[in-house]
């Protein structure tokens, strides 16, 4: 398994890697803007100060892996750090050493941005449990939750609230 930084050429791959996860996601009931999708992969790719974009590759070339991050800074201070746009491994590629060489890839390139903070996120609700002790192994501190709630009239139908 290597790690590289995507080019201009593998946006078509990136897509369809996108598509898979979004259709893995608790995000699969809404549609998948392509334009917007394609839009943000190019941006990633092409402004590598303060974007990056790796791929994991099997060594005989598949596409097993990506993660998308960007310098931003805290709305309160300014401090940079790094932030996760999306970490997806393929399900075939779960348990080889993909995700792992994407975390360290991206720690360094965080490292180099001179980041004070890597903070890697899950909301797409995949294989969550998995996803905490991969964290946990890697030293990443658990610092929230994330809650989203479905609202009526919308694809997932929105729990009633009960009052006392």
């Amino acid at each position: 398994m290597k790690v590289r930084f995507a080019t201009p050429d593998d946006l078509p791959a990136m897509y369809a890697l996108g598509q898979a996860m979004h259709a893995e996601s608790r995000f699969r009931h809404y549609p998948m803007d392509s334009k917007r999708v394609e839009a943000m992969l190019r941006d990633m790719v092409t402004h590598p100060a303060t974007a990056c974009a790796l791929l994991a590759e099997t060594h005989e070339g598949e596409l097993a892996g990506g993660l998308g991050a960007f310098v931003t800074t805290y709305f309160f201070a300014d401090v940079r750090v790094v932030q996760d746009k999306w970490f997806y491994v393929a399900p075939l590629h779960r348990g080889s050493a993909a995700a792992l060489k994407l975390m360290l890839a991206v720690r360094r390139w965080a490292e180099n941005r001179r980041a004070r903070e890597l903070n890697i996120n899950m909301s797409v609700d995949i294989d969550r449990d998995r996803f905490e002790r991969f964290m946990g192994h890697l030293q990443f501190r658990n610092c929230g939750s994330n809650f989203f709630l479905p609202l009526q009239g919308q694809t997932e139908a929105a729990p009633k609230i009960q009052s006392t």
